[in-house]
């Protein structure tokens, strides 16, 4: 005969195996952070195309100590192997644009109502290595729009990759993931998806260590590409100049901008 006492034990029992299940689910793969970390970065370099808003801030570290705030929005589409266009739009009002369509890179400035194209026929990996290492262009978060991007983090991921905790705050929950690079302490929160949801980058090693944050909105993995996508039309009275680079110095003297 089963008595009061058997049946108190199998109700406790089976809270425990459903709490058990949630925990789970919440995070089942929280014991594996960082293969979580190389299948968000396999899925980005795998993925053939996509668009996606990302809002960065970073800190400008003045002379005094102090840090200062600024922040960019940032519209991204991308159509591997050879096509990315990327809408700019800083804190303080300065709209610009990056368009790569196979050929040639432009780089367009509405402060300055100036335009440059540079010839540069290959793939994306190679455009973005060409802009940022030789025309000096700053991209943030450049790597991750790469299909090196996986091999990457195997090199120079130097730490462990520990996790923090499911968060379930935000529009989807997230895992959240903390590691380091040689040089740079990161956190990461990864959608069920496998997709970025916020990325927080801390140079620990430069003055004042400064951050650079991202939240990633707007995922799309079947954006309406067209030929129009990557065409560049020069805004009325834009003046073409031979290199944007001019401009990009003035800027950099005056803040130094994390998150490359």
């Amino acid at each position: 005969m089963k008595t009061k006492k058997h049946y108190v034990a199998v109700c406790v029992t089976a809270l425990c195996l459903v709490m058990a299940l949630c925990f789970i689910t919440g995070s089942a793969i929280a014991a594996e952070p960082k293969q979580l970390l190389f299948d968000m970065a396999k899925k980005l370099a795998e993925t053939k195309q996509y668009s996606v808003s990302i809002h960065m801030g970073y800190d400008v570290v003045q002379e005094s100590g102090q840090k200062i705030e600024f922040s960019e929005i940032r519209k991204i589409t991308v159509d591997r192997p050879n096509h990315m266009r990327a809408y700019g739009e800083q804190s303080d009002g300065d709209k610009s644009q990056f368009i790569y369509d196979g050929k040639t890179i432009t780089l367009s400035s509405a402060t300055e109502n100036v335009y440059a194209i540079t010839d540069q026929p290959g793939d994306l990996d190679s455009a973005i290595r060409y802009a940022v290492g030789t025309m000096g262009i700053r991209i943030p978060l450049a790597r991750l729009l790469t299909t090196t991007f996986p091999a990457y983090l195997q090199k120079m991921t130097t730490g462990d990759v520990d996790y923090v905790e499911y968060n379930t705050l935000g529009a989807t929950p997230t895992d959240h993931i903390v590691g380091e690079l040689e040089d740079v302490d990161y956190q990461v929160w990864i959608a069920e998806d496998l997709l970025p949801r916020r990325i927080v980058m801390t140079y620990k090693y430069a003055p004042g260590e400064p951050q650079f944050w991202a939240e990633f909105s707007d995922w799309n993995l079947k954006p309406k590409i067209s030929a129009k996508t990557f065409a560049f039309k020069p805004p009325k009275g834009a003046e073409k100049i031979q290199s944007m680079l001019p401009v990009i110095e003035s800027e950099a003297k005056s803040k130094t901008q994390g998150g490359s």
